[in-house]
């Protein structure tokens, strides 16, 4: 087994194991997205999701551009405020625009990743 660095992921055993956490996280999105388009209750899970996939991306950042599909973040975020419209409504309104603004946000910084 070869060591090329000190970094956690710096050998051969564990240089790829950052891209198994990315593809559960893009697992975990397309599941819980596939939920989100009928939904009608105002709760979700995929900005957690997204938020953890942004992590990762900013730390594997090469992995992320090569796993993380542009055509893909876009249909989740359409997917995303198909939601919001449909069942904003039902979130209370103390909590609405930041759960939007945060959508937002997480979108903006997901699609600068990825091919």
């Amino acid at each position: 087994m070869k060591i090329f660095s000190t970094a956690p992921e710096g050998n051969e055993m564990a240089e790829l194991e950052n891209a198994r956490y990315i593809n559960l996280a893009l697992k975990q999105i397309d599941e819980n997205i596939e939920w989100l388009k009928t939904a009608n209750k105002p709760t979700q899970a995929v900005l957690t999701h997204i938020d953890i996939l942004v992590m990762l991306a900013k730390r594997f950042t090469v992995d992320a551009n090569l796993l993380i599909k542009k055509e893909k973040v876009q249909e989740w975020k359409n997917v995303f405020n198909d939601w919001f419209e449909r069942c904003g409504s039902k979130i209370p309104a103390k909590f609405r625009d930041g759960i939007k603004a945060n959508g937002d946000e997480l979108f903006n910084e997901l699609e600068q990743y990825g091919h």
